[in-house]
């Protein structure tokens, strides 16, 4: 299984050092490489690294959005993540994790067929069942 995460915000960290062991190849993006400097345990043969404006599908597709079985996204803001995640979902089969700071918008997400987990009570259950474990 191939996993692209969106942002470098603590929460992508966190989910990434917990599923990494269960992934084939994880990619990483975001607006400059210097978010991830301190992310060392993620440097294996299974983690590439990638930057670029995560506005622009450019940037997603070179970050391997195409080969993606799951795209997990928590970017600077809700909208912002809400944005980006529309532009990661390029195809039906592929399950969209969208990290939320305000719950309030997580019915939106939700019917747009995003799967919404809660930033302040992070719990990644959902994500671990799509995975397989």
């Amino acid at each position: 299984m191939n996993a692209l995460a969106i942002g470098s915000k603590i929460t992508i960290k966190k989910i990434c050092s917990e599923i990494i062991d269960k992934l084939d190849s994880l990619n990483l993006v975001d607006y400059t490489n210097n978010n991830f400097l301190n992310w060392d345990y993620l440097h294996s043969n299974k983690v590439k690294f990638h930057s670029g404006n995560i506005e622009k599908i450019e940037t997603l597709i070179n970050a391997n959005l195409d080969n993606a079985d799951i795209v997990i996204v928590h970017c600077k803001n809700d909208i912002e993540s809400l944005f980006v995640a529309q532009k990661s979902k390029i195809n039906a089969n592929m399950h969209v994790f969208v990290i939320l700071e305000d719950l309030s918008l997580a019915s939106i997400f939700e019917s747009l067929g995003f799967i919404v987990l809660d930033s302040h009570n992070l719990k990644i259950t959902k994500l671990t069942n799509k995975i397989g474990t």
